[in-house]
């Protein structure tokens, strides 16, 4: 088994044990408090943890080999989870358990991407499998996560994620051997890498902040798809039976599925990223007047679509214009940058969708999606021009 196919494979395992273990933990923390209010403190436990590692990831990642952060990341969160499942932990406990768990697999997500142009020659096609098999994990874990805490327990749903995470650990273990000779990447008169010279980089780098500036407002427009506001919409714009808010979840990742096939399957090297942004302000605009479930239904395929287009697009983008040794950090500030901007983007939606018409918030969110055009144009233009640079 090749190197690429090793680190896929641990990431579908390691992606099925997280979605289990967040279904099986939003259940056990609905059954302790009895109130439905605690299930939101765990996204936000989530999205805390994975903001505070982009502080802390340059400088363990400079200290040790990155397949060994990886491994470690790993080993401590099956450790951690193992303390969730074999210890009846209080409320407070098992939320900082839940912090602690995401700040890890802030350390391991950049780390697996920054692999991919290390292992593999293609990075568009590398890309379009990652991201799409991570759909497909997503598309069927947690539904049957769902249906594993109705018909036996939250406790078994955590255990069979326990044992998910310890298989996890092996495929990533033997990751780690497969690269033992693969040193990590050294860029000469580098200074020290830490949080501030990341951002720096990042920041005075034209390719990287273009890359940054559009995944952040990309994640801040595309909060208004969350499942939340799915919801609110359908009682108030659709009035359908809520039987559709399963159902245009679905189509939404099953197009998202879609377009990394796309992408795997294409050959030309044009840009995407101003077609998917078009896409995606059409869509939104579609769905913000969507006259029956029917336009509702085109509306999220075309925006799941061009969604992951974008990303599998801004990825292969990165990697080919950042050097090696930079990449890791610069996808550590970018995570930074993604959950910030989502964290803000779902608070607030959330609180216009109080205060205004659903149809409003998605006009507001075809806006802001709007603001993505310049740096699509300029990212492209910049992109043009380095690879004009590398033929000459």
């Amino acid at each position: 088994m090749n190197r690429f196919t090793t680190l896929l494979v641990s990431q579908w395992v390691a992606n099925a044990g997280d979605a289990l273990y967040i279904v099986a933990l939003i259940a056990t923390l609905y059954a302790q408090t009895g109130q439905a209010s605690t299930a939101a403190l765990f996204p936000i436990a989530v999205t805390a943890g994975m903001t505070l590692s982009g502080f802390f990831f340059a400088d363990l990642a400079r200290r040790f080999r990155h397949a060994s952060l990886l491994l470690s990341s790993q080993l401590l969160k099956t450790i951690s989870l193992g303390l969730i499942v074999f210890l009846d932990l209080p409320f407070g406990y098992l939320l900082g358990c839940v912090v602690w768990i995401a700040l890890l697999d802030g350390f391991a997500r950049p780390l697996e991407s920054a692999f991919l142009p290390r292992i593999t020659d293609n990075l568009q096609k590398a890309n379009s499998l990652v991201q799409g098999t991570n759909q497909v994990v997503q598309l069927v874990m947690w539904p049957l996560g769902a249906i594993f805490v109705s018909l036996g327990s939250p406790d078994l749903v955590l255990t069979i994620s326990f044992g998910l995470f310890l298989l996890a650990s092996l495929w990533t273990g033997l990751f780690r051997h497969q690269v033992r000779h693969l040193f990590d990447p050294v860029e000469e008169n580098q200074e020290s890498p830490s949080f501030r010279s990341s951002f720096r980089y990042t920041w005075t780098t034209e390719s990287a902040r273009l890359n940054t500036t559009l995944l952040g407002i990309d994640a801040f427009a595309s909060t208004a798809w969350i499942s939340a506001l799915f919801l609110v919409y359908i009682d108030t714009h659709l009035q359908v039976s809520n039987s559709w808010w399963g159902i245009l979840n679905a189509f939404y990742l099953l197009s998202m599925i879609g377009g990394s096939y796309y992408m795997l399957r294409r050959t030309k090297s044009s840009s995407l990223l101003t077609v998917s942004v078009a896409l995606s302000v059409a869509a939104t605009i579609l769905f913000a007047f969507a006259p029956s479930v029917i336009f509702a239904i085109v509306a999220c395929v075309l925006q799941g679509a061009a969604s992951q287009l974008r990303a599998i697009e801004l990825n292969t983008r990165l990697q080919e214009t950042t050097p090696p040794a930079r990449l890791p950090y610069v996808y550590s500030m970018q995570q930074t940058v993604y959950t910030l901007s989502f964290c803000l983007g779902s608070l607030l939606f959330g609180l216009l969708a109080d205060r205004l018409s659903i149809e409003t918030v998605y006009w507001i969110a075809a806006a802001v999606a709007l603001l993505m055009f310049p740096a699509a144009r300029r990212l492209h233009d910049t992109v043009l021009i380095k690879q004009k640079q590398r033929i000459s």
